[in-house]
């Protein structure tokens, strides 16, 4: 019978230990000597935690030592509690940050050439944690309530972008400088409208499609037949003051009524060569999609309830929540069997230290029981 390794280690062989070390290399001198706990037993002890969703620090180290037997699959040893949370306290959050976005890279790469159109399509929002105010006194937000915001942008099913800011900074101020690509499409809400930002965008050749304040003021210079379920389509200026300075060449205006709930809505975009159906589609059925995202990283993975209390503890909890989320969702991208995200965290969960072969029994063949790589 062909050896198989345990599950987490083959899925450990998607993270390069040469990409990770040169990311050590460049940024460890931030931080203390690591020979007693190096930067790689840090990032697989926090995987571990967040595949099979320990609730605690001190949850987490007990049962990791409880696999002692197992351990050296992993390349680790008995994982200490005190030395964890150094670790997490002391240990540069920017490495994990760095190794996000190679894997997000890599992974991107591998999956773009199936969807070319989507993946032009951004969607932009952010979502708040709450935290406790005395132990998190760093995540500002109220007299007596922390939290922090992930501001993201979302393409397809990957996060291209996450900024980790405390809960007072806007949705729109987390994406100002934010740089997009001529013919990006980006779909947001209200919270983001700001027309200067906009007209940026649109000099820049990216297009977006958001909703209209109802005390915007404006003028309608051109209709479009509609009917139901779009109430009307209109090419709009600005007429403020301020808004003719901000953005003064013409906009659209989509009002429409969803026949499923019978709700009006009114979308604003810069885009004037689709019809107003497909504007009204875009923003409803696609920006739906980040909030399943934040949905199911806060059910699924461990970014409520924190190991540390500092800045960078939090951070690195973050950064390998999303980093075991590209783990899943490359494993999800290659499977044949029609594995779905939340059925591959839940085998992670009861089966991450068990000898098995994840490859044979997500229906990928592959020669010579040979492990696929996210990296060449």
């Amino acid at each position: 019978m062909a050896h198989c390794s345990i599950l987490m280690s083959q899925l450990l062989h998607l993270i390069p230990r040469h990409v990770f070390e040169y990311q050590v290399d460049s940024h460890a001198r931030q931080g203390p000597d690591a020979r007693k706990f190096s930067y790689w037993s840090h990032l697989v002890t926090m995987l571990f935690g967040q595949l099979s969703a320990r609730k605690s620090l001190r949850d987490l180290v007990f049962s990791i030592n409880r696999q002692g037997h197992k351990l050296y699959h992993l390349g680790l040893s008995v994982v200490k509690r005190s030395t964890l949370s150094d670790a997490n306290k002391l240990h540069p959050a920017v490495i994990f940050e760095k190794i996000y976005y190679k894997l997000h890279e890599r992974l991107s790469a591998e999956s773009a050439p199936q969807s070319p159109k989507a993946s032009k399509i951004k969607i932009i929002d952010a979502t708040t944690i709450d935290l406790c105010a005395a132990v998190f006194p760093w995540a500002k937000f109220r007299t007596r309530k922390g939290a922090i915001k992930l501001h993201t942008v979302l393409t397809g099913l990957l996060p291209q972008y996450v900024l980790v800011t405390d809960g007072k900074t806007h949705d729109r101020q987390g994406m100002q400088d934010l740089h997009f690509e001529p013919g990006d499409l980006l779909i947001f809400d209200r919270a983001y409208l700001d027309y200067a930002w906009l007209y940026q965008l649109h000099q820049d050749g990216v297009w977006f499609v958001t909703r209209l304040k109802t005390n915007s003021c404006y003028e309608v210079v051109q209709k479009s037949w509609a009917g139901s379920p779009v109430l009307a389509d209109q090419v709009i200026r600005l007429s403020s003051p301020r808004g003719q300075d901000c953005y003064p060449e013409p906009l659209r205006r989509v009002h429409y009524r969803d026949p499923e709930t019978d709700q009006e809505y009114v979308f604003l975009t810069n885009r004037l060569d689709l019809s107003a159906l497909e504007v009204a589609e875009l923003y409803r059925r696609r920006r739906w999609q980040i909030e399943l995202f934040f949905k199911w990283i806060k059910q699924n993975l461990k970014i409520k309830a924190f190991y540390g209390t500092s800045k960078n503890a939090v951070l690195i909890q973050i950064w390998t929540a999303l980093i075991a989320y590209l783990l899943l969702a490359w494993v999800k991208l290659k499977t044949q069997a029609g594995w779905g995200l939340l059925e591959l965290s839940r085998l992670a969960q009861t089966m991450l230290l068990e000898s098995m072969n994840l490859w044979a029994l997500l229906g990928l063949q592959l020669p010579d029981n040979r492990q696929p790589v996210l990296f060449n």
